[in-house]
């Protein structure tokens, strides 16, 4: 029989665990609707820039621009953002979300990895691979700010030639049950990446102008662009993250409810039994006053 002691020691623990799970299902909630609700805000305007984007490129398929390049180098460099949390303790979510990364990059020539998230920094450094950049608090704060951020540097190196393609690798939450890891192409922009988006009927004499130039029309358009996109697998990625940890604090709470069910019927039954020991032991004891000492 388990000592009555360790069996209490045992059921505070598991209280205080239930406690901690508790608050952090509470919290992730909070954060969720927090996330839903900029998710929301931020659809229509994805939507929007993303139609606007594929009928620019069905009706200009011949302008040239750095941000168009269509001709494939001979040795591809390659960056990915990769989006994870800061933390652990949200399932599987950070998991699949590397995992996936990890897929894409093998095979590719020359892989440059910018992380948001401490768990995506910490994982490539200890699977030995380089982090060329990290983007701290990020991951827990989704705003446009942070999203300018990284688009000024990932704009900046892909400037300078230094960049031949950019990936952004996110979580899009589907449903509150739903997280799906994917990988989308940032840079350079072309009308494949845009499949999702409903074929728009394009007269066929219909032209396009620019003012003043294309040139200055995809400076401008592009950066913003990719500001909007970046936001957008930001807030998807909170959104999913903390869906994630709702469900595996909710698990973990009843799976706390109900060991210490357990506990506290193991502890009762130890307790009845050292009950019954010692009425026994009484119970004995006086027997032996009563028959007297033997001689």
């Amino acid at each position: 029989m388990q000592n009555i002691t360790d069996i209490r020691h045992h059921i505070r623990t598991v209280e205080q665990t239930r406690q901690i799970t508790r608050a952090m299902y509470l919290i992730s909630v909070s954060k969720r609707r927090k996330a839903i609700s900029m998710a929301a805000a931020n659809t229509a305007y994805h939507k929007r820039v993303h139609e606007m984007m594929k009928e620019i490129l069905q009706l200009a398929p011949n302008i040239s621009h750095p941000f168009l390049r269509k001709e494939h180098p001979q040795r591809t460099r390659t960056a990915y953002i990769v989006v994870s949390g800061d933390k652990g303790m949200a399932g599987a979510y950070n998991h699949n979300v590397l995992n996936l990364a990890t897929e894409h990059m093998a095979g590719r020539d020359e892989v440059y990895i910018f992380t948001v998230g401490n768990v995506a920094a910490d994982y490539f450094q200890r699977e030995g691979y380089r982090v060329d950049i990290e983007f701290l608090h990020t991951a827990q704060n989704p705003s446009l700010h942070n999203s300018r951020q990284i688009a000024r540097q990932v704009l900046e190196l892909y400037g300078m030639d230094v960049l031949d393609e950019v990936y952004v690798v996110y979580t899009e939450m589907v449903s509150a049950i739903v997280q799906t890891p994917r990988v989308e192409r940032l840079l350079p922009v072309m009308l494949d990446d845009f499949s999702d988006v409903e074929d728009m009927e394009i007269h066929p004499n219909r032209e396009l102008a620019y003012e003043p130039s294309p040139q200055e029309v995809f400076d401008t358009l592009v950066p913003q662009y990719l500001i909007g996109s970046l936001y957008g697998c930001l807030v998807q990625s909170f959104a999913s993250e903390h869906s994630a940890r709702m469900r595996a604090m909710d698990t973990a709470t009843r799976n706390a409810d109900e060991m210490l069910g357990k506990l506290r019927l193991q502890y009762n039954r130890a307790r009845q039994a050292a009950i019954t020991q010692e009425l026994t032991e009484i119970a004995g004891a006086a027997e032996s006053l009563l028959q007297g000492p033997q001689t």
